[in-house]
């Protein structure tokens, strides 16, 4: 299994934090997204970069990912447990699902979304959105009866 340094691609150093691991997304999907890239390789990058978002973002992940990136890089033979490149793979699709629908929404409804709501790119279009606005206000429609 061959392993992408999703820090190199993200362009970060292996300490970032979660903000500047944020920031660097944002920088780079805005260069490959269709709003402002028509070029055939966009798509392959704009997928990549969601899949290193998604992955570098959560640190659950990203701590089993930083340990099958230290193993690759101190061995040229790499022996990932069958759990964790099972895991691996889970979030590779799941992240090939997320770059769907990030690619057919605009460039500006994804940054809004991700710096004024701080919901993250991954709750987008799951329904993890309206569960975090229903916690942070009750209902939704006891949102509206502020109004």
């Amino acid at each position: 299994m061959e392993l992408p340094n999703y820090y190199r691609l993200l362009n970060i150093d292996n300490t970032a934090d979660v903000n500047d691991i944020k920031k660097a997304f944002r920088t780079e999907i805005a260069l490959y997204h269709p709003d402002n890239n028509s070029s055939e390789d966009a798509k392959v990058r704009f997928n990549q970069l969601v899949e290193a978002f998604d992955i570098l973002s959560n640190p659950k992940k990203r701590h089993i990912y930083d340990d099958m990136l230290l193993k690759s890089k101190n061995s040229t033979l790499v022996v990932v447990e069958p759990q964790a490149e099972t895991q691996y793979k889970e979030w590779k699709e799941e992240s090939k699902k997320n770059s769907e629908h990030y690619w057919s929404s605009s460039l500006t409804e994804l940054l809004a979304l991700d710096l004024f709501l701080d919901a993250g790119l991954s709750t987008l279009f799951s329904g993890d959105l309206i569960d975090g606005i229903e916690d942070a206000f009750g209902d939704i429609g006891d949102l509206f009866d502020i109004f």
